[in-house]
């Protein structure tokens, strides 16, 4: 599968997992004024900062207010309010669709039956089901912001999370737990009695063995206990300054952690003494179970698992593979399951199951592209697993396990809309979404094949053509309704695809590969390129006049179809990823090469029908590569990147405009159907959509 990398902000905690930078919903600009989010700004707000300005009301009653952060309302910000207030809140150019209910990384999970669990992740997410995931809502505080990494529910009222929080005026790292008992309605705060402890420690995981007896563990060796449901902690000596990652217990009195560089410690007395146990490795751990006080599982980096059969006095390593393994959960004595990171080969993320309490281990597909941080079972054949970029996954048989968001968390790579309302996206694994209102909600579609999907075109709302890995081409005649499997008449890798119209289309692959259809699909046929070399976008405008662009600066060029195709010079070696025209002689084609210390961009615009290309510059801030390119009319385009790049262009392409799309992830491609209706998608499941043109 060819597959774009993107870089991943690391986030410090102590099993130092990715995050990006997601808003969870359709994210505006600041209104300042809007004291109460409501985006309005009223009178009694406008009167509420004048009061602040007076001294008559702390800052806090409106922050918003204050939007240059300097402690006080100023006469600007006001005049700013009252223009708000007259004009309306200003809108962000580009706002988040998708993924939902959430785009932010999950990092734990906790069921208590089959129905009713919780999940949490990053920037304060908590999410909460009362039908096994077929619908979330959130549960996040308005003030919590703290990244979650753990939670653990011990019945329907009482539960516990744990994470790290930025301390305001010191920039510093500390340990947050939040409690709930009345079913995450509201959370509270603890932590009294470890307020030193937690200093410069994010927390990474926190278990509940009843009501009253608990344990929190974190970074720099910070193990903790409650003994009246977190209400006051106490901070337990532990021998080390390694991260300590995982915790897992038998009763309010033995438990065992697991930590950074095969760190395994235990106790017996409830934590007033750990004692060091001997892991036979130096890998770092990160999750650990318990069926009985003598059999136990921890598991960690490069696939390691070993087990123990006498309480940890003996460890045995074995190995699963080369991903890191990250959380490990048991519906009883026989079944359970681990999840970890996505594998190099199939590019998919790691499930491992046991039926007979950890003796072997079988692989699980997850047909899911981001790595996989927890997982909780509640029986034999129900479990949740979850991770990067708000993947939701469930299994209902013990076996498969499907995606539980609304879209997907798996990357897309192509979009298409035929109209203003109607719109189809495609992505890794066999991923479709639809939208039927704008993009306002989106909705998984059965394509029917776990195959990557790398590029979709679109007719009428009806009529739809994917195309992707080895050679698989997907139709539907319905909206998307079915979806049916088209013979491609090659096993290469599609790239691209465009339809001029019900019957006549063209896809773009590996190998130089060029396929066309003159009946919807019925049949296609092999046209003769003349290069080898991969192609990854296809342009047309009209039956006859076509581009297609691909490794290597390669650009081929028809006028009559496709029956003959013949190079054209566009002067560069750089890959082109995709190529868009507005009529049969302005085109444009992007592409670049993804490098950490020196990323390339490319920007390709004729205006003679490729005769002759010339390079157009972008952003100088954001020289990155283009994934993607689009174009309204003759002065109108856009195109997106790598990290969330969106540039355009209302003047032929003589200034490109970086536009502010919100998130980091890389874009793959771009639709309008509008010069204001326009769309974005990219990695781990990222829709973004402007009703602006990007302005």
């Amino acid at each position: 599968m060819r597959r774009r990398f993107t870089l991943v902000l690391a986030l410090a905690c102590g099993i130092c997992l990715g995050t990006i930078l997601h808003d969870a919903g359709r994210a505006s600009a600041q209104c300042v004024g809007d004291c109460d989010g409501s985006n309005d700004v009223t009178v009694n707000e406008i009167i509420t900062m004048v009061n602040i300005s007076l001294g008559n009301q702390p800052v806090s009653a409106c922050p918003i207010g204050d939007s240059n952060g300097s402690g006080a309302i100023e006469i600007n910000e006001i005049i700013s309010a009252v223009n708000n207030t007259l004009n309306g809140c200003p809108t962000d150019p580009w706002f988040l669709q998708a993924p939902s209910p959430t785009g932010n990384d999950v990092f734990g999970v906790s069921f208590i039956d089959a129905n009713q669990g919780w999940t949490v992740g990053g920037f304060g997410d908590i999410l909460h089901t009362t039908d096994g995931g077929q619908t979330w809502n959130f549960q996040s505080p308005s003030d919590l912001s703290a990244d979650l990494f753990g939670v653990q529910f011990i019945d329907a009222q009482n539960g516990w999370a744990a994470g790290a929080d930025t301390d305001s005026s010191s920039g510093a790292t500390i340990g947050v737990i939040y409690h709930t008992s009345d079913g995450g309605q509201t959370w509270t705060k603890q932590g009294a009695g470890i307020e030193s402890a937690v200093a410069g420690v994010a927390l990474n995981a926190i278990a509940f063995a009843d009501r009253l007896n608990g344990w929190v563990v974190g970074t720099s060796g910070v193990i903790a206990r409650s003994t009246d449901g977190g209400m006051t902690w106490a901070a337990q000596t532990t021998g080390t300054d390694l991260s300590i990652n995982a915790i897992a217990f038998v009763d309010a009195q033995t438990a065992w952690v697991v930590g950074d560089t095969g760190t395994i410690l235990n106790t017996t007395n409830g934590g007033g003494s750990w004692v060091p146990q001997t892991s036979n490795t130096s890998l770092n751990l990160f999750g650990v179970a318990f069926l009985t006080a003598q059999r136990g599982i921890a598991i960690g980096d490069s696939g390691t698992l070993i087990r123990t059969t006498d309480g940890g006095g003996t460890w045995t390593v074995s190995n699963s593979g080369p991903n890191a393994l990250f959380g490990i959960a048991f519906a009883d004595g026989q079944n359970g399951w681990i999840v970890g990171d996505v594998d190099d080969t199939s590019g998919m993320a790691t499930i491992l199951h046991t039926a007979n309490g950890g003796q072997s281990w079988t692989q699980e597909d997850s047909n899911n592209s981001n790595q996989l941080n927890a997982v909780a079972a509640a029986d034999a054949q129900t479990a949740w697993a979850v991770g990067g970029g708000g993947t939701l996954l469930h299994t209902a048989d013990g076996t498969n396990w499907p995606s539980q968001s609304e879209t997907t968390t798996n990357s897309v790579f192509g979009v298409a809309f035929p109209s203003s309302t109607d719109g189809y996206t495609v992505g890794d694994f066999g991923a479709i979404a639809r939208t039927s209102d704008g993009g306002d909600n989106w909705s998984s579609q059965v394509s029917g094949t776990t195959m990557g999907l790398f590029a979709v075109s679109s007719v009428d709302p009806q009529l739809a053509w994917a195309a992707g890995e080895s050679g698989t081409l997907l139709s539907t005649g319905d909206g998307g309704a079915t979806w049916r499997a088209q013979t491609s008449s090659t096993d290469q890798s599609l790239f691209g695809i465009t339809f001029i119209d019900g019957d006549n289309g063209w896809a773009v692959g590996a190998g130089g590969t060029i396929v066309h259809t003159s009946d919807s699909g019925i049949a296609w046929h092999t046209q003769q390129s003349n290069t080898t070399q991969t192609l990854s976008g296809v342009a047309f405008f009209g039956p006859q006049f076509g581009w297609v662009v691909g490794d290597a600066g390669t650009i081929v060029h028809t006028t009559n179809g496709g029956a003959t195709w013949t190079p054209q010079t566009s002067n560069t070696q750089e890959p082109l990823f995709a190529v868009a025209c507005a009529d049969q002689n302005i085109c444009w084609a992007v592409g670049g090469t993804q490098d950490d210390t020196n990323p390339t961009q490319v920007i390709l615009n004729t205006t003679n029908g490729g005769t002759t290309w010339t390079v157009q510059m972008g952003d100088p801030i954001d020289t990155v590569p283009l994934f993607g390119v689009t174009s309204i009319d003759a002065q109108t385009a856009w195109a997106v990147g790598d990290f969330g790049v969106i540039l355009g262009t209302t003047d032929g392409g003589a200034h490109w405009v970086f536009q502010e799309s919100g998130v980091l992830d890389a874009l793959n491609a771009v639709a309008f159907a509008t010069s204001r209706s326009g769309w974005a998608v990219g990695d781990r499941g990222t829709i973004v959509a402007t009703t602006s043109g990007g302005h």
